[in-house]
């Protein structure tokens, strides 16, 4: 698209050290024991668009009537696919040659509630416990240990791209991370994220989040010591034209902060602008044609070295038809050389990671803010030669699971590296909501990627390790459950049945439309539990406890919430205790309708 673009959705975070409280953000959970290996990269931006699509596909679906349906896409798990589906529509495609590759420069311008046994604030979901770190991810430390601050509001996550290492506090917490996709992502304060168009970063020990909010004119910015509860950082640049695919990198000889945009329409100049600190004020200083040209989509794509590269579209022969990759000087602040230029007509989004020495430049096709196929080209250096493009493989979709690519985060550690796709969900439909997507990539002998779809998946961002989320350890799961009131034949026992991404959306819990509501899961014997997953529809509650019991009639708060929100995941780690009945007990609905939920997970994680 022309726009370029990690509540829940996926909603990525990392668990937290919890002591007797308990902690929520929306998304993400932390997840017990150990998992496999996975795979390395960088950071990058997804397609951009005219002005005003930042929005859309943003908001989670209106409130009322039937489930969604499901959508109808059916990929596999597991393993490597050899199929790709179908390759939509955009134009046709070349490996293409190189044109000259020496070309230097450009013409600057100027330019809540604390319940009994166990403390709570506001929140969505979190969880988990926090283990002992390995190394870190690229683009700087993140400590072991945890964070175990209170409360938290429906929020997301994410991983950090690399970006140099940047001298600011705040602590990082490690361990398992569940990530659950089709759901969305809200801050601490229980707003919708805005990073439409955007990047995320790890400097020092915070992770930041940036993108669009506020129309094309604002770039915002979030900030996490865990990945799961972000704060509203407010605008940091604040510009008199459209502005998005703004990224971020730190350079370590300045100093300083570099801000990337595309700036000033489809036909775009560069931006530069800058900061001393992440999350400060950033000042405009230029905007830069490209060899005399205008550019489309683009991102920044810092190697192991340090060096900052630009990958673009170059609108020299028109919008759309030719990419580049230019190195930028020492100081990020202006071109230094172009590495490579190639025919790539009607492809957008580009981003650069880097895998085992080899580099991987992914596209999108031109196709607005609807979904497309994803396709890599490979080289060993970035001035080339650069292979003809191979589809990423996403089993039973051929449009990426109905989004579009935006970047490759690395999460490295002593069991490996984890590459995470992440796309833009701009228009959410069926059972694929939430506004991204966010996958781990898995790799053939040849390196040819494959992201298979996951609606939840455990991270361990410090060891560099991933694995499916393993729904027998949900306590619940075939349990009997039994709610205060059932609505319209969805019936409180659709919450403990095993689904899939697929038909989650088929069966759920609603309660009659009055306060209060509650639903119980009985299992079937006292046993030890340490977390709690809701997954909500439209019908959501507001204001809610989670409790539990031994004898279902004394309940214990181990959690609540003023903030719920529409949509969302609740993902909840607490002190493990021992209980036989877990409860939501809701006292304020989210709109005129009743409770909603699609699972109710008990969980006890090491």
């Amino acid at each position: 698209m022309n726009f370029k673009a990690h509540l829940v959705v996926l909603m990525v975070g990392m668990p937290m050290v919890m002591g007797c409280g308990s902690k929520a953000s929306s998304g993400v959970g932390g997840a017990g024991g150990t998992g496999a290996a996975g795979i390395e990269a960088t950071g990058g931006k997804a397609a951009g668009g005219s002005a005003g699509e930042l929005a859309t596909g943003g908001a989670p679906p209106s409130t009322g009537g039937n489930s969604p349906s499901t959508g109808g896409l059916a990929p596999s798990t597991g393993g490597v696919s050899a199929s790709a589906g179908g390759a939509a529509t955009g134009g046709s495609e070349a490996s293409g040659g190189a044109r000259d590759a020496g070309a230097t420069g450009g013409n600057t311008q100027a330019g809540g509630t604390t319940a009994t046994g166990g403390a709570s604030k506001t929140g969505g979901s979190v969880g988990g416990r926090a283990a002992t770190g390995g190394s870190s991810t690229a683009g700087g430390s993140v400590p072991t240990g945890g964070v175990a601050a209170t409360g938290g509001k429906p929020t997301t996550g994410g991983i950090p791209a690399s970006g140099g290492t940047a001298p600011d506090g705040g602590a990082a917490t490690t361990g398992w991370t569940t990530i659950h996709n089709d759901f969305f992502w809200y801050d601490e304060d229980g707003n919708l994220l805005h990073v439409r168009a955007g990047a995320l970063r790890k400097f020092g020990d915070l992770y930041y989040w940036y993108g669009g909010g506020g129309g094309v004119r604002s770039q915002t910015c979030y900030s996490s010591p865990d990945l799961v509860h972000w704060t509203n950082k407010g605008s940091v640049l604040q510009t008199d034209v459209g502005a998005n695919r703004m990224d971020v990198l730190y350079n370590a000889t300045t100093k300083q902060y570099v801000m990337f945009l595309k700036y000033n329409g489809d036909s775009a100049y560069l931006g530069i602008a800058t900061a001393s600190a992440p999350d400060g004020q950033y000042t405009f200083l230029s905007q830069t044609l490209v060899d005399g040209y205008t550019i489309g989509d683009m991102s920044v794509f810092q190697d192991d070295d340090g060096q900052a590269y630009l990958a673009y579209v170059w609108w020299e022969t028109g919008p759309n038809r030719e990419h580049g990759l230019y190195r930028m000087s020492a100081d990020y602040l202006t071109l230094d050389k172009r590495m490579y230029l190639w025919n790539i007509p009607s492809r957008e989004a580009p981003h650069v990671f880097k895998r085992n020495g080899v580099y991987y430049y992914g596209v999108s096709e031109t196709n607005g803010i609807k979904p497309s196929p994803t396709r890599y080209y490979t080289a060993t250096d970035l001035a080339g030669p650069w292979t003809a493009p191979t589809m990423l493989v996403t089993p039973g979709s051929s449009t990426t699971y109905e989004t579009q690519c935006d970047f490759v985060l690395p999460f490295t550690g002593p069991q490996g590296t984890v590459y995470m796709f992440d796309a833009d969900r701009w228009i959410p439909t069926g059972g694929f909501q939430g506004g991204y997507l966010w996958l781990p990539l898995e790799f053939d002998a040849a390196g040819a990627p494959t992201a298979n779809y996951y609606q939840d998946w455990d991270i361990n961002p410090t060891a560099g390790a991933w694995r499916a989320f393993d729904r027998s350890r949900d306590l619940a799961l075939g349990k009997t459950a039994t709610a205060s009131s059932e609505s319209a034949g969805n019936a409180a026992a659709s919450v403990t049945k095993a689904t899939t991404y697929q038909d989650y959306t088929a069966t759920r819990w609603e309660s009659a439309a009055s306060d209060p509501q509650w639903i119980m899961v009985d299992l079937g014997a006292a046993t030890e539990i340490n977390r709690v997953i809701l997954k909500w529809y439209t019908d959501y509650g507001k204001a809610f406890k989670i409790q539990v019991s031994t004898d279902s009639t004394t309940w214990t708060d181990v959690y609540s919430t003023t903030t719920g929100a529409s949509y969302s995941v609740t993902d909840v780690t607490f002190a493990t205790t021992t209980a036989r009945y877990v409860r939501m007990n809701g006292t304020q609905r989210g709109n005129t309708n009743g409770y909603s939920l699609f699972a109710f997970m008990v969980l006890n994680d090491p």
